[in-house]
């Protein structure tokens, strides 16, 4: 079997989405732990949130200040069976119900 075939892809989008999604909604920084061995994925999630905004064509300002208005987990990381292998990742922003592919994941 070769990296390129579409039960491959699947199977590494299915573990990314998990991953993602546990980094941004379940991540130390979310209770304020940051400090300390396994605390931290703020930067990650900031990442997160300026692509996902940017995925989305929303405005976003960049900074920590500005973090309480542009939430990373206003947006969740969906896998998809339906459809072409190299879309089945997708980017639900949860406030509108929009989704839409999500292309910044490494195939």
């Amino acid at each position: 079997m070769t990296k390129n075939e579409p039960e491959i892809i699947r199977a590494k989008a299915r573990r990314y989405v998990d991953t993602c999604n546990r980094k941004i909604h379940e991540a130390p920084w979310t209770t304020g732990h940051t400090q300390g061995l396994g605390g931290g994925g703020l930067y990650e999630a900031l990442e997160f949130a300026e692509l996902a905004y940017e995925a989305h064509g929303l405005p976003y300002e960049h900074g920590l200040s500005k973090m309480s208005a542009y939430s990373p987990r206003r947006f969740r990381l969906v896998y998809d069976e339906k459809g072409r292998a190299d879309e089945c990742v997708k980017l639900l922003d949860t406030e509108t119900r929009k989704l839409v592919v999500w292309p910044h994941w490494a195939r």
